[in-house]
């Protein structure tokens, strides 16, 4: 996740709740016309009518480019299609002068209630994946850190492979800041931030753990495999300039320590080894990676 996914995730949940009310009103409108007789809209008795109201349109046009996964729109979809025809169905019925079946009106409200719940709880989804997103670095802040980590843990061990705490600090940082200002400081750390999603996968976690120091959750690999990862890491940074005043460049090494999580008694414990191999590194003259397991560098 970084800043431009976090503003989609923005947009994506105002667009949810703006549709959440235009449904609402719709459901308003119709009830008004069962009950008081009024002629019903085209979206109302077409029996496409579910392309014709304004989530219809939405969704035709709009959500596919928003943060929506596919499995939460196609639900969408399809529970809005059925929410029209049994709006159409009754809405025929009370034009042809019967009066609507209970079952039929319980079965409308049923479906119109967990339309609602698909929206709401997409709505949730992202609004807490914001909250948990750190807005200058896009990484995700420590609000749901151990509950992540937990859940990886859980799903390496029940797959009986490893799963990996990569402890991740800007060495020198803040001479950065004294020397340079906090400006280039701030993009010293997005700067860090766009490496580590381009040298890691989709699937791992990506943590502001405080300052200028990360946290990182690699599974499904090998010890060589990790290690092969912070050193393009490592590098990268190294080789990363920053233009700073007076057209002048800087770099910005990093340190990194390693633990293997799974074979740590809990989380809290996975990250301390993480740390103090990682704090193993800075003493050892900064700019390399050290795993816990052997208290040696890697690189």
């Amino acid at each position: 996740m970084f800043p431009l996914q976090t503003k989609k995730q923005e947009e994506t949940a105002q667009e949810l709740d703006r549709m959440l009310n235009s449904h609402r009103n719709w459901v308003y409108r119709l009830n008004k016309t069962l009950i008081c007789g009024l002629d019903p809209t085209n979206e109302m008795i077409a029996t496409d009518a579910h392309v014709h109201c304004a989530f219809g349109h939405w969704l035709e046009n709009k959500a596919q480019h928003l943060d929506i996964d596919d499995q939460t729109l196609g639900n969408l979809v399809k529970r809005h299609k059925k929410v029209h025809d049994l709006a159409r169905e009754m809405v025929l019925t009370v034009q042809g002068g019967t009066t609507i079946n209970e079952a039929l009106y319980d079965d409308f409200l049923a479906s119109s209630e967990q339309f609602v719940g698909l929206i709401e709880s997409a709505y949730d989804a992202l609004v807490a994946s914001i909250n948990a997103t750190d807005p200058l670095t896009g990484a995700e802040n420590r609000s749901l850190m151990s509950v992540r980590l937990e859940e990886r843990r859980h799903l390496s061990t029940n797959k009986g492979s490893q799963a990996w705490i990569l402890m991740v600090d800007l060495d020198h940082f803040k001479s950065v800041n004294d020397e340079h200002g906090h400006e280039i400081g701030d993009q010293v750390l997005k700067g860090f931030s766009a490496l580590v999603r381009d040298h890691i996968r989709g699937d791992d976690l990506f943590f502001r753990y405080g300052g200028e120091e990360f946290l990182l959750c690699i599974s499904g690999v090998s010890a060589e495999t990790v290690a092969g990862v912070a050193e393009r890491l490592r590098k990268a940074s190294s080789d990363k300039t920053y233009e700073v005043r007076n057209n002048g460049y800087i770099s910005v090494t990093a340190s990194f320590g390693i633990a293997d999580m799974t074979a740590h008694r809990d989380i809290g414990d996975a990250i301390n080894a993480a740390d103090l191999a990682m704090y193993a590194a800075k003493k050892a003259g900064r700019n390399r990676v050290v795993f816990d397991s052997v208290g040696s560098a890697a690189t």
